[in-house]
């Protein structure tokens, strides 16, 4: 009886062993490795070309208002510096935006804007038939304008190139078809913002019978070089597109001696926002 309850045992140990190296069940496995959340970018570069003239002659702007496409730094960059215009000067600064990483909605901010008088020399005074205040009239006196420069073609197709391009694309001269921002006004009524977003939906529906064609989903993407690249329905700053605008000056020489050594001094800060899920932008 001994023998056979320990036969018995033996058995039932090599049975379940047996068992246990033979099982194969049916079975699958999916992984998924290097999930990753990343955020997206967006940068904006400007850069500027800056001409004068005097007596009708292109003489330069001497050590400011033309750099390429850069990050501003406050003090450094500055699209106008000139401290000796007279009374038939005039000038433009062709400035180009360019938006990274992705599309966004664009603002002009026009701040903290001054008007001196400075000095007071005999002949302002005698102009203005009173003692100088503290107030100049320079700002009164300066034509300025805003104008979309984006050459021959609407849209911002880009110069010259083998695959294309406006030879009329931020070359700084005012071609017939190119839309105002700002017409000719006096500095000192420049508004304080120039909503770029508004701007160029507004220019885009002027035009909708051409852009339609072309852009018919809206998006401003038409594939490369071409009639209302940039151009798009809501008016936003298409990633990868270079927006040139320019901005036009004048010192009227029916001018006087009523702007004698005045100075008017502004900021001008480029503001983007991203246009995903932000429908209302620059709001606080």
């Amino acid at each position: 009886m001994k023998k056979l309850f320990v036969s018995l045992v033996t058995l039932a140990a090599v049975g379940a062993l047996g068992f246990g190296a033979t099982r194969a069940f049916f079975s699958d496995t999916e992984t998924s490795t290097g999930n990753t959340f990343q955020a997206g970018g967006l940068d904006l570069k400007v850069d500027s070309e800056c001409h004068y003239f005097q007596n009708n002659e292109a003489i330069g702007c001497d050590g400011f208002g033309t750099w390429g496409e850069a990050d501003l730094v406050p003090g450094i960059h500055k699209f106008f510096n000139f401290t000796d215009i007279k009374p038939g000067d005039y000038g433009e600064d062709t400035l180009s935006l360019h938006v990274v990483g992705n599309d966004a909605w664009g603002r002009l901010v026009i701040g903290d804007f001054q008007d001196s008088d400075n000095t007071c020399p005999e002949p302002e005074e005698e102009a203005e038939g009173e003692p100088c205040g503290t107030e100049g009239e320079l700002g009164e006196n300066l034509l300025v304008s805003v104008w979309l420069d984006q050459g021959i073609s609407v849209g911002f197709g880009g110069k010259p190139s083998p695959q294309g391009g406006d030879a009329g694309e931020g070359d700084n001269i005012r071609q017939t078809q190119e839309p105002f921002l700002i017409a000719e006004t006096t500095l000192d009524q420049l508004p304080s913002t120039i909503d770029l977003t508004q701007e160029l939906a507004d220019y885009r529906q002027s035009i909708s019978a051409t852009c339609d064609f072309y852009d018919p989903d809206g998006d401003g993407q038409t594939g490369g070089p071409g009639y209302c690249q940039g151009l798009a329905t809501d008016g936003r700053l298409v990633g990868s597109v270079t927006y040139y605008f320019a901005i036009a000056w004048e010192l009227p020489a029916s001018v006087g001696n009523e702007v004698q050594t005045d100075s008017v001094g502004f900021d001008l800060a480029f503001e983007v926002e991203q246009t995903r899920n932000n429908p209302t932008p620059f709001e606080i």
